[in-house]
């Protein structure tokens, strides 16, 4: 069994396809995630889901926590809250 383990995403879901289908053809079975699966870029439901479909334990990164809160994050530099509040309305 190889594990592969993936860590800021960051909402491109371009990359996590590219590195999940690197991962499948290096024969990684299982999946870690160690959170930030959202923020910056513009597909943070689309990469929300492919997480999900890999049924694998995920850790809440601090962009992760920030989108699911109605507070703004306030320790975060003008574009990353932005970035939140664009997630936030998706």
């Amino acid at each position: 069994m190889r594990f592969a383990i993936l860590s800021d995403v960051h909402a491109n879901l371009e990359a996590l396809e590219a590195v999940l289908a690197d991962a499948r053809g290096r024969k990684c079975t299982r999946f870690v995630c160690l959170g930030d699966v959202v923020g910056y870029n513009a597909s943070p439901g689309e990469c929300v889901k492919v997480i999900r479909e890999l049924d694998c334990p995920v850790v809440k990164g601090n962009h992760d926590d920030a989108a699911s809160r109605l507070a703004p994050p306030g320790d975060f530099n003008e574009i990353a809250e932005r970035a939140i509040a664009w997630t936030r309305d998706r």
